[in-house]
Parts: C-alpha cells; sequence; structure tokens
C-alpha cells in the first residue's frame, strides 16, 4: 500500500468517525429537547424493587438498626 493510499484511508476513516459522532450528539440533543431522555421504565421499577429493608426513622420508632445506640443502647 502506498503513503498516499493509507493517508486516503485514515482520513476517510477519521471523517467517517466524526460523522457518526455529529449524528448521535444531534440525536441525543433531539432526545433532550423532546423530553425523551429520562429513564427507562423499566429500569425505573428496578430501582423501586431494590429495596429490601425498611428503615423506619427515630421519630416514628426504632429504625431496624442492630447497631444504633439509640434504638440499642449498650448496658
Amino acid at each position: 500500500m502506498s503513503k498516499k493510499a493509507k493517508s486516503e484511508a485514515k482520513l476517510r476513516r477519521r471523517s467517517a468517525k466524526r460523522a457518526r459522532k455529529a449524528a448521535q450528539r444531534a440525536l441525543y440533543e433531539a432526545r433532550m429537547r423532546a423530553g425523551q431522555n429520562a429513564k427507562s421504565k423499566r429500569a425505573k421499577l428496578n430501582k423501586q424493587r431494590e429495596r429490601k429493608v425498611r428503615v423506619m426513622r427515630h421519630r416514628t420508632g426504632p429504625c431496624g438498626n442492630v447497631g444504633c445506640p439509640e434504638c440499642h443502647p449498650l448496658p
């Protein structure tokens, strides 16, 4: 392969990459303007389901933490 062919191929690849990036950027900006860039409903529900331990506040009762000095004072 000649030097000229290599440099032309390199320029083609660079311009193609720039074009891909510009297209992605335009897509994201369009989604942002449309308000569609929020997390999916499935992801939000998974985040809600992750909560396994119900933690109560101190003003309503014990917090459920075994190491809490307020709820479980050491003798």
